[in-house]
């Protein structure tokens, strides 16, 4: 079974001869970058480096993805936010908000022309010539709800959605249809599915009524409007967010090990993918490749569909350790 066929049989709960092993998260680490001659720095703006960087997961490790961009400053910075590039192993932030009030985000389909988005655009179109049946691309956009917290600040929208309800939802909906228009471009430049990132949608966060209610809806609005499948990526403990989620129609949920593996299959298996939640600082990243093969196993005997890494992951993670994932799939 070819890798693709693979990544993609398992997202629509169709039989595959073994589970796969995926990294819809940032997967690059510093041998790769050593590898390649060059680090994130020098990637982010060249669209032949971000493939080049982004398939080393695959050539190098045996991933069954190639996932791209690496962070989630993209869309902000093509609205004109100032970003700070970080360093050869961290990625770039946004240096503060741009916005406080909903009207005040304003875009139109120019957008797609500025900033890096021509360049994640080149990059997706070439990763999918060159890597077609080899290994799925994925492509990434920042989820409204995420993106929101960036643009308007954390502190706008959680006061929003208690005391002035109209403000969050006008910001999400002007938020949302930003997301589907840059990921229905990434769709026409040849993706095989779309990475959603909800970092601040977590349960660590917010709590499972907020996401019900303003966030959930919109979840759905974007997932159900892209014709590749849609993984949505949360951090944290979401079990409370899963009868909601259940509702959005996403293709797979992302997650890492805080959320309750059990709760997730019961309320998901079968209707939502589930892909995950390989520990990423305690085993990945400190510890041995016996580590992650044994917590690599748990996670497929808990019945995650895809195998992942539970977020993205630092960059100083051995390359040993991706493949023991890899191993642990083969043989079990």
């Amino acid at each position: 079974m070819k890798n693709l066929q693979r990544v993609l049989s398992a997202l629509q709960h169709e039989p595959v001869d073994r589970i796969p092993v995926t990294g819809f998260l940032t997967s690059v680490n510093k041998e790769m970058m050593e590898y390649c001659g060059y680090s994130w720095l020098q990637a982010h703006y060249d669209a032949d480096k971000l493939v080049e960087l982004a398939a080393a997961a695959h050539n190098r490790c045996g991933l069954e993805t190639l996932k791209l961009p690496f962070d989630m400053t993209v869309e902000a910075e093509a609205l004109g936010g100032r970003i700070n590039l970080g360093t050869h192993d961290t990625l770039p932030q946004l240096i503060t908000h741009l916005y406080n009030e909903p009207d005040e985000l304003s875009f139109d389909r120019d957008l797609l022309s500025c900033g890096r988005i021509p360049v994640v655009l080149k990059a997706i179109h070439k990763a999918k010539r060159l890597y077609d049946g080899e290994a799925a691309v994925i492509s990434s956009i920042v989820g409204p709800f995420t993106l929101g917290t960036r643009l308007f600040g954390m502190d706008n929208l959680l006061v929003w959605s208690i005391a002035e309800p109209e403000k969050i939802h006008a910001a999400m909906a002007r938020l949302t249809q930003l997301c589907m228009m840059y990921a229905g471009e990434q769709v026409a430049a040849g993706c095989d599915a779309v990475l959603i990132g909800e970092a601040a949608s977590s349960g660590d966060l917010i709590a499972a009524e907020t996401y019900r209610d303003c966030i959930m809806p919109y979840h759905k609005e974007l997932c159900n409007a892209l014709c590749v499948p849609s993984v949505v990526h949360i951090c944290g403990n979401i079990t409370g967010h899963l009868p909601h989620i259940a509702e959005t129609g996403m293709t797979a949920i992302s997650f890492d090990g805080k959320t309750d593996v059990k709760e997730a299959y019961r309320l998901l298996k079968g209707k939502t993918a589930l892909i995950g939640y390989v520990d990423t600082m305690q085993v990945l990243l400190h510890g041995k490749p016996e580590d992650v093969y044994r917590c690599s196993v748990e996670c497929i005997q808990a019945g995650v569909d895809l195998l992942c890494a539970g977020c993205a992951l630092p960059a100083h993670v051995p390359s040993a350790n991706i493949m023991a994932m890899i191993k642990a799939a083969i043989e079990n």
